[in-house]
């Protein structure tokens, strides 16, 4: 890659990320393009050379979002695989919460709130981000099964939804509350739930 290449890399990843932080905080619509480009230092002619339209902004910053979770820049742990695991990955959006003082929800059910029936793309593209997660969960607590650490009755996709659910509800109480306590005893009675699933619940 050369230089200039990266100049323009770099500058691409600016915009995008000012942008995501602009819609986690007040929501794709109430974002303007033009504050997208004062924020991140850009002009229209490099919005329009990478993105074409604030539809295209979005899909990209999600797309963008994405990559950084699966490369775990973002610091969430989904190669879950024990019990701890799975207290450590709800832990991470409780700390979260508590760290931003309970000013935003999930920064994909803010832009998911706003969607129509023309916005498809963008739909699709925060769907598959809950198809990861959801995945992550729903292999965690197969392996679980397969080790004799779950009843054979319990289904880990609807356990993975029944998890994905608990964290989004608690992100936006907890915004809604202006405090985090009542997320973490919601987390903490659904891990009380999940472990008495196992073949031997008074196991700590």
């Amino acid at each position: 890659m050369t230089t200039q290449q990266e100049r323009g890399q770099k500058t691409k990843e600016r915009m995008l990320r000012t942008a995501f932080d602009l819609f986690h905080q007040k929501g794709v619509n109430a974002t303007s393009v033009d504050e997208v480009l004062e924020k991140s230092g850009t002009g229209k002619s490099q919005f329009y050379y990478y993105f074409k339209s604030k539809e295209g902004l979005v899909h990209e910053t999600i797309q963008d979002f994405f990559a950084r979770l699966k490369s775990r820049e973002i610091p969430v742990q989904y190669e879950l695989k024990t019990w701890d695991d799975l207290e450590c990955w709800f832990r991470f959006f409780i700390e979260g919460q508590k760290q931003g003082n309970c000013e935003r929800g999930c920064p994909l059910a803010t832009i998911a709130y706003e969607l129509t029936d023309s916005n498809e793309l963008i739909r699709q593209d925060i769907n598959l981000i809950f198809e990861y997660i959801r995945n992550a969960l729903a292999r965690l607590f197969l392996n679980l099964k397969a080790q004799g650490e779950l009843v054979d009755t319990a289904d880990p996709d609807q356990l993975a939804d029944f998890c994905v659910a608990i964290m989004q509800g608690g992100l936006l109480t907890a915004k809604i509350r202006k405090d985090s306590a009542p997320f973490q005893n919601s987390v903490q009675h659904a891990l009380i739930y999940l472990k008495s699933l196992r073949p031997n619940p008074s196991k700590k």
